[in-house]
């Protein structure tokens, strides 16, 4: 009896010891299950961010494209929301968003506000005006309208020269304002002008260089707490470039070699 009695005494001990494991298993499964990260965009920077006409839910891009990769790589699900450009730093800096991944050029007036990963591009400003125009240099757009986007460093760069501009929400709409002659030229992100001349602007407009301008970095912007998530962003980029994988993704959409960019924002905004 005393032996049945201790059987069944150290098989409920046994059972109730499983049960707690189980339990604290299934807490650790819950604690190392990653929330999803909460991506901000503008899908109006082709080649970078756009939507396809086709399907408006999905987006296409370089920079989605990496941003998916990046999350798969730190294992988040990632989540996109389309903004204005002008709302993405206020909603990193509130933390309704953890990263803005919209073409933003890095700043040390930007990085103010948020933290910046390593940059993914290098690109620069330029001018776009339909040939023949008589445009040759930023010295020709004095008395003339100019088309920028609102918020971007093309904006910035336009009112430092005391130009008469004209500011929009999206590349898009700066490029459609060009062809209905609304203005009679813009200034904006060399790749995106790139993309424009060999689609419907092939032989009716031209790029004009800048030449007091210089080469800018895009990179992801996080909240400027948040230097946990940059450092894993900035593994995940690192990660993606041992494999190729980031290579492969600047191949196939700009038809060329990825460059050799810092490596880490601190010493792109030197």
């Amino acid at each position: 009896m005393k032996f049945t009695k201790y059987v069944v005494t150290a098989l409920a001990g046994m059972m109730a010891a499983s049960m707690i494991a189980g339990c604290g298993g299934q807490d650790k499964a819950a604690a190392e299950k990653k929330e999803p990260l909460r991506v901000a965009t503008n899908a109006t920077f082709v080649p970078f961010e756009f939507k396809d006409e086709a399907n408006p839910e999905d987006y296409k891009g370089f920079e989605m494209d990496l941003i998916k990769a990046v999350g798969k790589e730190m294992g988040r699900e990632v989540q996109i929301n389309n903004l204005p450009f002008s709302g993405i730093i206020p909603v990193i800096q509130q933390g309704d968003m953890d990263i803005a991944a919209a073409g933003m050029t890095m700043t040390q007036e930007r990085a103010k506000n948020v933290l910046f990963a390593a940059p993914f591009y290098e690109s620069k400003l330029v001018i776009l005006a339909p040939n023949g125009s008589g445009i040759t240099s930023i010295d020709d757009l004095q008395g003339k309208t100019v088309a920028v986007q609102m918020g971007t460093t093309g904006a910035g760069y336009a009112e430092q020269k005391g130009l008469n501009i004209k500011q929009f929400d999206h590349n898009s709409e700066l490029i459609m304002d060009l062809q209905v002659g609304g203005a009679q030229a813009g200034i904006l992100d060399k790749p995106v002008a790139d993309y424009f001349l060999a689609q419907d602007g092939k032989g009716k407009y031209e790029i004009i260089d800048i030449p007091d301008t210089k080469s800018e970095y895009l990179a992801f912007a996080i909240n400027k707490n948040n230097t946990e998530l940059q450092k894993e962003v900035n593994a995940a980029l690192a990660k993606l470039k041992e494999t190729g994988e980031f290579q492969k993704l600047y191949k196939q959409w700009f038809n060329t070699d990825a460059p050799d960019l810092p490596a880490t924002a601190e010493e792109a905004l030197k």
